[in-house]
């Protein structure tokens, strides 16, 4: 009898130490934008409508323990290397459609659209938690997004995607303040 529990549990603890987390090293956009994901990544662009203007999004994306891990990139229209206002607006807009799209209140106008955000809202099967962060450059609009139930959340190693990004210009992802890595 001892020797069958001994080895379900070894079973059981053998499953799950399995590696849920296959990170891989991912670039997306043109300036030198790179993060990992945690498998194989599915590539899908769509169009995106902004002040009468129609950007393709493309969003390289894997899902891993109950979590969508996504990394995101738009060339922006040439002549909006020289408007810091419109590509203000642009943050702004992307940002406010990350919290609608989960149902929840955007964050005010006070709120810098290029800081990483972390939010709670609904998806299609219930509560899910949501962290994110846009940067739009002189040339594209990029962003990062993780998307997970609670409990999921809690028992991933997000801190892995965050910490890995890079940003043009060398700027590097952070973990959340007081946060350890997993």
């Amino acid at each position: 009898m001892f020797r069958i529990l001994a080895i379900v549990c070894c079973a059981a603890w053998l499953a799950a130490c399995s590696p849920t987390f296959d990170w891989r090293p991912v670039a997306f956009g043109q300036g030198g934008a790179a993060g990992v994901l945690p498998d194989t990544p599915q590539t899908q662009a769509r169009p995106v409508t902004f002040e009468d203007r129609t950007l393709t999004l493309t969003m390289r994306s894997a899902r891993a323990g109950g979590m969508l891990f996504a990394l995101g990139s738009a060339d922006l229209p040439p002549e909006w290397a020289d408007d810091a206002a419109a590509r203000r607006r642009l943050a702004r807009w992307a940002v406010d459609a990350l919290y609608r799209n989960v149902g929840a209140a955007p964050p005010g106008p006070e709120t810098d659209p290029e800081q990483r955000v972390s939010f709670e809202g609904r998806g299609p099967q219930g509560p899910v938690r949501v962290e994110a962060q846009i940067k739009v450059t002189a040339t594209e609009w990029l962003e990062a997004v993780v998307i997970a139930g609670p409990d999921d959340y809690a028992r991933a190693p997000v801190d892995d995607f965050w910490l890995s990004l890079r940003w043009p210009g060398g700027a590097a992802g952070t973990a959340v303040p007081g946060s350890a890595p997993q």
